[in-house]
């Protein structure tokens, strides 16, 4: 995970979604298999717009009743999830109904938060046009929690390669990464700028300083989660892959003065009544750092450099 999106959604995506459940799980009330009984009496109400730390809450009890049940409940209990719970029918792109489209319109942020290397936007006019939208990951896989695949926290607008083949079918809830709705952006990134320059300076033939990721803590709280997550969406690779952009940036970096800047706009834009703002002279907004691409790896560079 590289950006934490936890208020990607408004309250009115949050009301919208709420009341396309509800309306589904009222129409399904009551259910005749115990195991459903219980998951509906219990969390009816809260599997619609539950955040990760409950719908861990939720996927502990209900799984401990489906290892207390007999095989044909637990059985009847998958297949019924899958009616109610259709994700099929919600990420149906001519569907009518609140839906995958509709929700992904409403994203606050257009990059995938695993790798921030991957459009995650939607084009969509109407359903008879051709459209686009992310994959919606099941950060718990509805394939194993079927009863939480329409629970809007557990769906991250994310691309495919991180969705279908970094993550695949691991079980996030087993083997627990960083959550971009709950966690923070614990993977961060250094740069020694005084090798780099010095580097520069002597023009040897050894390879220039890179930019790494940062080394965490083993005694932090996240650090199993955060390693998992950097060998699952192969973190280290990609930056790798990634030096060439990265290294145009750090370049930018290098020139950029505010001195600088206000020269340019003396010179060549006051008389045209225009101002080159920091942000376009850098070719990126650290306040905007979530919606750039490359952008937590960006802003640890743009903080290293201009904290000296």
């Amino acid at each position: 995970m590289q950006i934490n999106i936890a208020n990607i959604w408004t309250s009115a995506v949050e009301l919208q979604h709420s009341e396309f459940l509800g309306k589904i799980i009222s129409l399904n009330f009551p259910p005749k298999n115990p195991i459903m009984n219980q998951l509906l009496l219990r969390y009816a109400d809260k599997l619609a717009l539950s955040r990760p730390k409950e719908l861990r809450l939720i996927i502990k009890d209900i799984e401990h009743l489906k290892r207390a049940a007999p095989k044909k409940i637990r059985l009847e209990f998958e297949d019924d999830c899958k009616k109610l719970f259709d994700y099929g029918r919600f990420s149906t792109k001519g569907a009518t109904h609140w839906n995958a489209y509709s929700l992904c319109m409403k994203s606050g942020y257009r990059l995938c938060p695993y790798c921030q290397q991957s459009l995650a936007v939607t084009v969509y006019r109407d359903r008879k046009s051709k459209a686009l939208r992310p994959t919606l990951d099941h950060f718990y896989p509805k394939h194993i929690y079927p009863y939480l695949a329409l629970s809007l926290y557990n769906l991250i607008p994310s691309c495919h390669p991180c969705n279908s083949s970094l993550k695949g079918k691991i079980d996030f809830y087993k083997q627990q990464h960083l959550h971009p709705y709950e966690d923070q952006e614990i993977i961060q990134y250094d740069w020694d700028i005084d090798s780099y320059m010095k580097h520069r300076s002597t023009a040897t033939n050894a390879d220039q300083p890179k930019v790494a990721i940062r080394n965490i803590a083993p005694n932090h709280l996240l650090y199993q989660q955060a390693q998992r997550s950097i060998a699952t969406f192969l973190t280290k690779e990609r930056l790798t892959l990634s030096q060439s952009e990265i290294s145009r940036f750090i370049e930018t970096l290098l020139f950029y003065s505010e001195e600088r800047l206000d020269e340019v706009n003396r010179s060549i834009f006051e008389s045209f009544s225009l101002n080159l703002s920091k942000e376009s002279a850098l070719n990126f907004s650290r306040a905007d750092y979530k919606n750039e691409w490359l952008g937590a790896i960006k802003r640890d560079l743009y903080d290293i450099g201009w904290s000296r």
